[in-house]
């Protein structure tokens, strides 16, 4: 006698939320669930919320604005935003003053140091004052002051998000290496560990066939509503990610900005997906804790694998970093103020959380152990290696998965069915 795979639609889970009667956890819940010793099975939830925070390179801003009255230019040929340049098009929009643009958020300013789109990005969804500078085809410069809401159009795009977790990395070379995985340039003879990758709670871990994710699948994107539209540049099964648009208006800062690297700013982007539990399949591939997670340990010069450990190693509940003001000694050149690759911290006031991005690094150059955090440990060549960095905020993910799970609970998210499959490409590198 063969058994009937269990399974439910969406339009009932639909009407069970409506009712108020569906079962949504976060991942996170769901780990700390199990690890209590009790059994949750496929009856027992009807939708998971995953999300993960993490360090993103590939966004960049659409935006369309007017710049200076009609038939005053033929159109614009340069456009920048408090110094970055962005590129104009593909509509030149004749004798409109009207220009469309996209700027990359790994693009640096020329007027302002430190500063990079994703900064940008920042300060717009914050309401803050920007520059615009457009030079027409006629060699006129016009300059104008703007904030997010006198743009007409504002998104963000992203070209490859959410990736199947990503890699920790050491430095096996005796010289001291700077690079985007670090904060303080990676000591060399393995002295120091870094690590990307929110483990359990990112959505591919919990979708890795793209079973439910889709073509159209609502998602948050740094806390409000967007879209998957397609896969990601580079969708292939080994490591699936996605192509998604948000709009700028909407967003929450905290889930966004710029990180700083020893080799440059990078971008924080935060992304949340709900997996509404269809089938026996897709709950078997959800309810998998960090200790079944794959982490990969590279060379950060080459890329080559040397070692694989577990999620399990680097996460334990130890998500959030605190600081002790009671210990701080005030120094004349504290280094945590000057090194915080977010700004995060004022011997004043602090931590803001709004931009602390729980990496660790106060931890590891504080010289009076004024911050507490766990950063645990990575194993290689018999040797326990030290985590000086963490490159995704765990705490930050689990925020957003919260937030997801009660708009679903509230009627805020409803969810919907995806208009077609992700592709996967062929592996290439």
């Amino acid at each position: 006698m063969s058994l009937v795979a269990k399974k439910r639609t969406l339009a009932e889970i639909n009407s069970k939320i409506q009712k108020g009667s569906a079962k949504i956890y976060t991942v996170q819940e769901l780990i700390d669930k199990i690890a209590d010793g009790e059994k949750i099975q496929f009856e027992d939830v009807d939708v998971v919320t995953t999300a993960t925070k993490a360090l993103m390179s590939g966004i960049a801003g659409l935006f369309s604005f007017r710049l200076s009255p009609p038939k005053t230019v033929r159109k614009f040929t340069e456009v920048s935003l408090n110094g970055i340049a962005a590129f104009p098009g593909p509509c030149p929009n004749e004798f409109l003053g009207i220009v469309d643009i996209i700027l990359y958020g790994t693009a640096h300013s020329k007027t302002k140091e430190n500063y990079s789109g994703g900064i940008l990005f920042r300060d717009l969804v914050e309401g803050k004052t920007i520059n615009v500078s457009g030079k027409s085809e006629e060699g006129d410069l016009i300059e104008k002051e703007m904030t997010l809401d006198d743009m007409q159009f504002a998104r963000m795009m992203g070209t490859r998000q959410a990736i199947k977790n990503y890699f920790a990395m050491i430095n096996p070379s005796t010289e001291s290496v700077n690079t985007i995985f670090s904060v303080l340039p990676l000591e060399g003879n393995c002295n120091h560990a870094t690590f990307s990758g929110c483990g359990a709670m990112n959505p591919f871990q919990n979708d890795p066939n793209a079973d439910v994710f889709g073509v159209g699948t609502k998602i948050l994107v740094n806390g409000t509503i967007g879209y998957i539209f397609g896969p990601g540049t580079r969708n292939d099964r080994l490591k699936p990610n996605m192509q998604t648009i948000a709009d700028f208006k909407g967003m929450k800062p905290e889930y966004m900005g710029a990180f700083r690297t020893s080799y440059g700013l990078e971008n924080i982007c935060s992304i949340a997906a709900p997996i509404p539990i269809l089938n026996e399949n897709v709950w078997n591939n959800i309810i998998k804790s960090d200790h079944q997670v794959p982490l990969v340990i590279l060379n950060v010069v080459g890329r080559n694998k040397l070692a694989e450990g577990t999620y399990q190693d680097v996460w334990d509940n130890n998500f959030l970093i605190t600081f002790d003001p009671k210990k701080c000694i005030d120094c004349d050149d504290c280094p945590v103020d000057a090194m915080c690759p977010t700004n995060a911290f004022n011997l004043k006031t602090g931590i803001d959380r709004t931009r602390c991005f729980n990496c660790g690094s106060c931890v590891v150059v504080c010289p009076k152990n004024a911050f507490k955090g766990d950063l645990k440990t990575i194993r290689y060549d018999d040797k326990n290696i030290p985590v000086v960095l963490r490159q995704s905020d765990r705490f930050g993910a689990i925020n957003l998965a919260t937030q997801l799970k009660h708009m679903i609970l509230d009627g805020e998210f409803i969810i919907k069915e995806p208009t077609d499959k992700l592709e996967f490409y062929p592996q290439v590198f």
